[in-house]
């Protein structure tokens, strides 16, 4: 969805228009922010499922099509990316990839010959229609050059444009110490092992005024009216994780999430510390200016912590005697700010180099997206069925029956 739509909760994830993770939100918001001078006409799609007469109107109208990519580099996604490439080979005008990313296990070295291949007709199809790729660190990198790339000439490490949300500054970091009273915000991966799983509940033990923030679909989905997971979406359920939407979590509040980047943000800069193993959650909390801590489970996140100077530890160095506050403490929240100034020049010279014309190339003038973003009433924070009134329930579970009844009707 566009960072301007502001659908209500239950569109958003009937629809699934956060792309699976809410996560997802944040590259294309701060994208927008970036390109959106007052001409600027925005349309958001997914390339796979634009049909043959949309595609003729890009290219008769569109100037350029910028494709801000997560961790599309995996084998899960093979077939979208191909749908992809097929997308830009169709497509006639500039098309600009804004960040991809590989996906592996820390433990992983192993390639995949089907997924190089992938890869490989993806980049040339991209490459045909731009000066060169953005990838979001030295891991995709080299995985890249692995596959005869060259960095500078084929592609460039950018990070990911979440972080350039307000160009070549970040708000300053509210470090005010660990109290009994401060509001922390937990988030999590089910997959993880139990050691993570049990620093988290004793984080919520520790500090009582925290909150969860679940980001996948599946999860939120779950919590928001009781959806079952879709089988096989994990082996085994650690313990403490919040399964159903009559956990404690939900019940009592602590469990919220978002369905827009804005009032994600909105909150977060209320809140005292982030921690958990989710990436763009932390990074969520940088740009509200809060201190942040990645725990890095995979080389998808580990690039971009390096990257960035995230401050973060690996998962296998968190001891089992591990707290919150001593974490705090010991990390230097002011370091993911070192750099970040020469890292923007950096993305806004690739930026100028693919012809992607920027508010930075219009010194002075308002932001043109903040304007339009202050006037729309975004939907707030989004509790669990069991936070809410037997009425407010009624008409939640109306809106989902409704819905899916309709949607068996039309099949």
């Amino acid at each position: 969805m566009s960072p301007l739509d502001h659908y209500d909760p239950f569109t958003v994830l009937a629809h699934n228009k956060i792309g699976n993770n809410i996560g997802n939100m944040l590259f294309p918001y701060s994208i927008a922010r970036t390109v959106m001078t007052k001409d600027t006409e925005l349309e958001t799609f997914i390339p796979e499922r634009v049909k043959k007469e949309k595609l003729r109107e890009y290219n008769q109208t569109a100037d350029l099509c910028i494709l801000p990519f997560a961790n599309a580099f995996r084998v899960s996604f093979i077939d979208n990316l191909k749908k992809t490439t097929k997308f830009v080979k169709h497509m006639k005008k500039p098309c600009v990839v804004v960040g991809v990313g590989m996906q592996q296990s820390l433990q992983q070295n192993s390639f995949s010959p089907e997924l190089d291949m992938a890869v490989s007709e993806f980049m040339n199809a991209v490459l045909e229609k731009s000066a060169l790729v953005g990838v979001r660190g030295e891991i995709t990198g080299a995985y890249l050059k692995r596959l005869g790339y060259q960095e500078e000439i084929h592609y460039t490490v950018i990070g990911c444009p979440s972080m350039f949300l307000y160009g070549d500054t970040l708000p300053e970091i509210k470090v005010n110490g660990l109290q009994e009273a401060s509001s922390v915000c937990l988030n999590s991966k089910i997959t993880l092992p139990q050691k993570f799983h049990d620093f988290m509940h004793q984080t919520s033990q520790e500090y009582k005024n925290y909150h969860y923030i679940p980001q996948v679909i599946e999860e939120i989905f779950r919590m928001y009216a009781g959806m079952p997971y879709p089988e096989h979406f994990v082996e085994e359920i650690p313990k403490y994780f919040p399964m159903k939407f009559s956990n404690p979590i939900y019940k009592k509040k602590k469990g919220l999430t978002f369905v827009n980047a804005h009032s994600w943000l909105e909150f977060l800069g209320e809140q005292d510390f982030s921690i958990g193993s989710r990436i763009h959650g932390n990074i969520a909390a940088i740009l509200a200016g809060i201190p942040s801590f990645v725990i890095v489970s995979d080389k998808r996140i580990l690039e971009l912590v390096e990257y960035h100077q995230i401050p973060h530890m690996m998962l296998q160095d968190l001891g089992d005697h591990m707290h919150a506050g001593e974490i705090y403490e010991k990390t230097d929240f002011s370091k993911v700010a070192k750099g970040h100034k020469q890292r923007f020049d950096h993305y806004l010279d690739f930026l100028r180099k693919n012809g992607i014309e920027t508010i930075y190339d219009h010194t002075g003038e308002e932001v043109w997206f903040d304007q339009l973003v202050n006037n729309i009433d975004y939907p707030g924070p989004v509790y669990a069925l069991s936070a809410l009134s037997v009425n407010q329930q009624a008409k939640r579970l109306e809106q989902c029956l409704g819905y899916y009844r309709n949607k068996k009707k039309r099949k």
